[in-house]
This record gives structure tokens, sequence and C-alpha cells, in this order.
């Protein structure tokens, strides 16, 4: 699907409605990754701080992508057409820091906070191509720097705080710009303390702020104040510390988190409802849908009907203002790979999901890559298997007799060109070591300067390698070698099936059937495989697997005294935290 015709189908996907009837066909859920040039070029650096116009037409969000012009300390303010594929910068000069867009309904304007060494609220207008700092005349105090807080919907509002560097000063004058007349209006002054959030209702009159306190009973409570007639009141009395997600366009409710759940107070009645559980990063402007986290996830949900979204990446995070009308589509940035076809940046991208909500949503799209293909791009004649990962899309695997690490789009061949086969590899965290079995020994290359070490002959193998590459396990005989590669020094330990924790600093390993854990550097040993008495387990245990600090080893068994009510009679997988 070309980048314009799916931007079409998001569009066709938001103007749904967010429940459909039994016998309506469901949308499927799409994934768009944002962060791309016009022609879909991926970018070559992170993008985050993702936010999304009402009408899902526009997304923003800063990268330091140098593809897109930007660099790590002079990063980018962007704004990508969902419709067409442009991308647009938002650039203040040389040197600026950029955060926290926030797109008005459409898209026409963005407020943002910006800054070359403190931040600063700002507006940009996209018909003008025009940004304008917000700034009150003579603000009471000395005040230098200063944030962008809410929009409203149609632009012509903003909320922003300003204050200084001395401690809790930073928030602590709240305003509202109205861009009709170029004025700024004083919400909230110094005396009521830091204001870490404030949101503004479609026409302005009222304005929603959280305020901060020194009680350690309740350090958080949340007003609104009605611009036209000067009256303030607390909303979230009785609950505790609570904090501000936002005010609806129609001014008539508050959105605000306490007790560890969602709660909308209705300015009319004075009482609060208790809608979702978790924590709410984003919702849209009538109040009805948000992003919640909880137990199940990251989803978009309705928050009258209760009917979720499918759960995002867990690495996803969402900001304020990414939340579409009616919940059809939400940003996000992620460092996740397997969302959209192609992603091999190893970045952290901004995308832009679509989907129902229904009792049992689809779940997200996701992509399912063939690494084992050749260094041009094309299939395998011979079969692969053994893969082993490190971080982000490293991966070793085994095929014809040779060793092979796939990164992120170039395959590399890992084992000596000796004619001997090779395989079953282990991998470091970084994926710039690889250990494997060659020849009747085990090896371990070093990819980034080539360098192959052997770490053991006359028959080794079983390798098992630190995060760091340092360190290598072996099997060579009845007894397992640890290999420290930096000192030259082996350790030797009678048993089988090693497992070397990711720190290289114990040992998980099979006797007679029991699996142990041993520190390396104490001689420490501990029978893992332990039934509920502490006693010897009654059938064997086998394939353990230390965790990355050695505090925690899976294995297999089929013995039934290791649990309680282990009747199945068949061979279990265990995890044992060890003391």
């Amino acid at each position: 699907m070309s980048r314009a015709s799916l931007g079409t189908a998001l569009l066709l996907a938001l103007a749904g409605t967010a429940a459909p009837s039994a016998g309506a066909a469901p949308h499927p859920p799409r994934v768009e990754r944002v962060s791309t040039a016009a022609d879909g070029t991926q970018a070559d650096g992170p993008s985050n701080d993702a936010a999304l116009s009402a009408d899902g037409r526009h997304a923003a969000f800063v990268s330091t992508a140098p593809g897109f012009g930007c660099a790590r300390f002079t990063p980018c303010l962007l704004v990508k057409d969902l419709t067409g594929g442009g991308v647009t910068g938002i650039g203040l000069g040389s040197g600026y820091t950029y955060g926290s867009p926030m797109p008005s309904a459409d898209g026409s304007r963005i407020a943002f906070s910006a800054g070359t060494r403190f931040l600063a609220p700002y507006l940009y207008d996209r018909a003008t191509g025009r940004a304008e700092q917000l700034w009150p005349e003579n603000p009471p105090g000395s005040n230098e720097l200063g944030r962008v807080r809410s929009i409203s919907p149609d632009g012509r509002h903003v909320a922003y705080t300003i204050g200084n560097r001395n401690g809790d000063q930073n928030f602590r004058l709240l305003y509202v710009r109205d861009t009709a007349t170029g004025t700024d209006e004083l919400i909230s002054p110094a005396e009521e303390g830091d204001k870490p959030g404030a949101s503004v209702s479609g026409d302005g009159e009222r304005v929603a702020y959280s305020v901060r306190s020194d009680s350690e009973e309740d350090p958080a409570d949340v007003f609104v104040k009605d611009r036209a007639t000067g009256e303030r009141a607390q909303v979230d009395t009785g609950l505790g510390a609570a904090f501000l997600v936002r005010i609806t366009a129609d001014g008539r409710r508050v959105l605000l988190e306490a007790e560890g759940g969602l709660y909308v107070h209705d300015l009319r009645t004075g009482t609060s409802r208790r809608v979702a559980e978790g924590t709410t990063s984003s919702a849209t402007a009538d109040g009805r849908y948000a992003v919640v986290s909880d137990t199940d996830g990251t989803r978009v949900r309705d928050l009258r009907t209760g009917l979720p979204g499918a759960a995002l990446p867990p690495s996803a995070q969402v900001m304020e203002g990414a939340l579409a009308d009616k919940g059809r589509a939400v940003a996000f940035s992620s460092t996740a790979s397997h969302l959209v076809p192609g992603d091999t940046n190893a970045e952290s991208d901004v995308f832009v999901f679509s989907g129902d909500l229904r009792q049992n949503p689809a779940p997200m799209p996701s992509v399912t890559e063939r690494i084992s293909m050749t260094g041009d791009g094309q299939q395998r004649p011979w079969a692969s298997y053994d893969p082993v990962m490190g971080a982000d899309k490293v991966v070793a695997f085994t095929s014809d007799d040779n060793v092979f690490r796939f990164n992120g789009g170039t395959t590399d061949v890992v084992s000596a060109p000796t004619g001997k086969a090779a395989g079953n590899p282990s991998i470091s965290y970084d994926g710039r070591y690889i250990a494997f079995e060659q020849g009747g020994g085990v090896h371990v290359r070093d990819l980034d300067t080539g360098v192959l070490e052997q770490a053991g002959a006359g028959g080794a193998y079983a390798p098992s390698l630190s995060e760091d590459g340092r360190r290598v396990a072996f099997q060579q005989g009845d007894e397992i070698h640890v290999r420290d590669l930096d000192a030259g020094t082996t350790s030797r330990v009678r048993g089988t099936e090693p497992s070397l924790s990711g720190s290289g600093t114990h040992l998980a390993y099979t006797s007679q059937g029991v699996v142990y854990l041993l520190e390396l550097a104490t001689g420490k040993r501990q029978s893992v495989s332990v039934d509920r008495w502490g006693g010897r387990n009654d059938l064997p245990a086998r394939h353990p697997s230390a965790n990355a600090d050695g505090t925690v080893v899976a294995f297999e068994s089929a013995s039934p005294d290791l649990v309680e009510g282990d009747t199945n009679g068949g061979s279990d997988v265990f995890l044992r935290t060890v003391q």
C-alpha cells in the first residue's frame, strides 16, 4: 500500500463510529510509521514526543535524525501530513531544543515548548509559517523559563506556565493567551504554588490546573478557574493526591487521576465518578476516550462503554494530545521493530495506530521477518536453525554448516572459513561477540575487530556467553569449562548443560539429574531443582537457564514434588528465585 493510500485508509477508519454494531464489519487495525520522509524513507535517528491532531490528519513529533536535518544536540520539531506524507519543520534557529508539541483539532496550529538554554512556550501557525513566543507583559517576579500546557481545540486559547530555576518556582505562574485579542490573563499567581499541569476549555472560559503542595498526605490538588466570574473551585476533594488529565472542550467535566484510577468530575453536580483503573496519558476533548495503562497493557478505552482497543507495544510512549477524535487513532513512539515492514533503523520511531474498540479487539498488526537471507537479500537454499538474540534485532543463527549474524539488515559470516561444520551459537547482549562450535572446539568471534579466539578444544561444545562476551562456558567431556577470555583463566565444574548468567558471575548446570547454581567467585553452590521440602527432586531436572544476574533459574522437569498440586504427569517448566 502506498503512503498516500495508507493515510487515506487511516482517515476512513477515523470516520467510523467507536463501537460497531454486531453486524458491522470491523475496521482492520492499521499501523503507520510517521517518522519517515515523504517518500517513506525511514529516519536515521530517534523520534519521539508524538502528538496527533483530533481529526487524525497531522502528527507532530521531535526528532534528532540527521536525515531530517537534525542532530543529537540540535533536535527538530516536525509536522507530518498523514494524507499527503509531507513533512514540515518548525525551526526557531540554531541551538534550540523542542518538546511537548500540542496540535489544535485541525492541526492548523501547534503549541510547543522550546529554548536554547531554558524552555519557553511557543505557538506555530501553519498558514503563516510563523512561530510566536507566548509571554505576558511585565509578569511579577523573576521568570526565565516556561512550558506550554494546553491548547483549545480551535487553537485560539493556549494555557502556559512561566517561572525560574529556583526550586519549585519553575511553574509558579499560570496564564492563558487569547490569540484573537493578543492578551495574556493570569489564571493562578505564585502564591497558590507550583502548577505542573493545566488544561483550557474550548471557549477558553474555564481553566483546570494542578497545584503541588508540601503536604505529605495530600501533595497534589486539582482546581478549576472560571475566567468570567473569577471563581476558583477544588474538584478533587476527598480523593487524596490528584493529578489533572484535562478539562473537556465544553468546560463541564474534568478528568483527573487519583487513588490509582481515572475519575470524571462533573462541575454542574460537584460529583466525581471512577471510570477506569490505571494511569491515563491522553484523553479526547469530549472526555469520552482515553489512553489508559494498567495490568492489561496500554490501550485506548471508551470510558462510557468500557470497550478497549488493542494493546500498544510495551515500549510505547504516549504523550498528552496523542489521541484523535472518537479514540480511533493514537500516536506513540516506540523502539519496537516489528510494527511495520522495513523497520531496520534500530531507533525509536513515531507511529499512528488505528483500530476498532471492541470487547475483544484485534491485535495490533506486526511483521514477521525472514532474516536467514543472503547478503544480497535472496533466500537461502539450505535450512537455517539455532537462532539466538542479542539486543534489538541482532540474531545469530546456523545455516549450511556456518554461523551467521543478522544485524538489522546485514548478514555476516561468523564461523571460520575452514570448511568444517559450525553451529550452536551464543551471542553477547550487544551482538558484538558470538561463541559457536566448529571443528571440535568452541570459538568466540569479535565482530567489531574480526578477531577469532579459541576458548576450548578437544571436543568442546554447547557454548554459553556472558552479556559482555568476555566469559564463555562450554561442555568438554563430563566437565563444564568457564573461560575468562581477558584473564586467560579457566574454571572447571563437573556437570552438563551449562548456562552462564548475563553478568558472567554465576553458572547454572545439571549434574546427576539435579540443577545447580554456582557462584563462580566464591564457589558457593546451591541446588535449584529442590522439592517442596528442600530435598532432592524425585525425577530428573534439565535444561537450566540463568537470568542476567544469576538470581533466577529456569529449568525443565517432570518431577511432581517441586510445587503443590502438580498432577499432570508431564514435564513442566519452573522458575526458582535463588537467595
